[in-house]
């Protein structure tokens, strides 16, 4: 069974991948995810320890470091959702200053591959702590998804 890709849009914040794992972790049904992470943070001793902190009494949520220029992260995504687990990407990837730039091709790639449910999550950053503004019905995965 495919795993459940969930998109979230527009990545504008440092704190989206914070308000994102706290709102699946209070909807419930929804722990254990894996998020794909700017490797400056996923490998900083500091904030790798206070991420993994917050991940864990937020739902158990995990991360792995998504470094655009190696493929490495994207196998264990890639495993993960086979694996029939839950992945978070913020398809625009790194760049925040930038909140219209166009998706990376790989949350395409990852949906079509793997055939796993696909939800998007919209945030409002209209306050100075963005809030879910959407989420959308999961759908699964057909070749022009994403």
């Amino acid at each position: 069974m495919p795993g459940h890709l969930i998109l979230v849009r527009p990545h504008m914040s440092l704190l989206d991948g914070l308000v994102v794992a706290r709102y699946l972790h209070q909807i419930g049904g929804h722990c254990g995810y894996l998020f794909a992470v700017d490797p400056d943070y996923a490998r900083h001793p500091f904030w790798r320890r206070a991420l993994t902190w917050y991940g864990l009494v937020n739902g158990h949520q995990r991360m792995v470091a998504l470094d655009q220029r190696s493929p490495m992260a994207l196998r264990v995504i890639l495993r993960t959702l086979e694996a029939g687990h839950g992945v978070v990407l913020f398809p625009q990837g790194t760049g925040i200053s930038r909140p219209g730039r166009p998706d990376l091709p790989g949350a395409p790639w990852l949906a079509r591959k793997t055939r796993c449910l696909v939800t998007e999550i919209r945030l409002d950053h209209s306050g100075w702590i963005p809030q879910v503004a959407y989420q959308g019905r999961d759908r699964r995965a057909t070749h022009g998804v994403a």
